[in-house]
């Protein structure tokens, strides 16, 4: 697939998981329909931008506990996160 086509099959028309979390670390990747549904769930549930955060640091935390005191070097990374 190339570029180009890939471009064309993302649907900016609706929100989508990966780029919501996206804009809750405040990252770049996201589109207004992304942001506006980002700022409807924080109305539900004003931590979503801290729980975000503070679950990637988790994640980095693990890794690095893993690689260093496990010894593990390959990972899999399954989610619907942006390439």
């Amino acid at each position: 697939m190339t570029n180009s086509h890939a471009a064309r099959d993302i649907d900016t028309s609706r929100p989508h998981s990966a780029r919501m979390y996206d804009y809750y670390l405040g990252g770049k990747d996201h589109f207004e329909i992304d942001r506006e549904a980002g700022e409807a769930a924080a109305t539900a549930y004003p931590g979503i931008f801290e729980c975000a955060r503070q679950n990637r640091g988790f994640m980095h935390r693990a890794t690095r506990v893993l690689a260093r005191e496990h010894g593990i070097r390959q990972w899999l990374d399954i989610g619907t996160g942006i390439p």
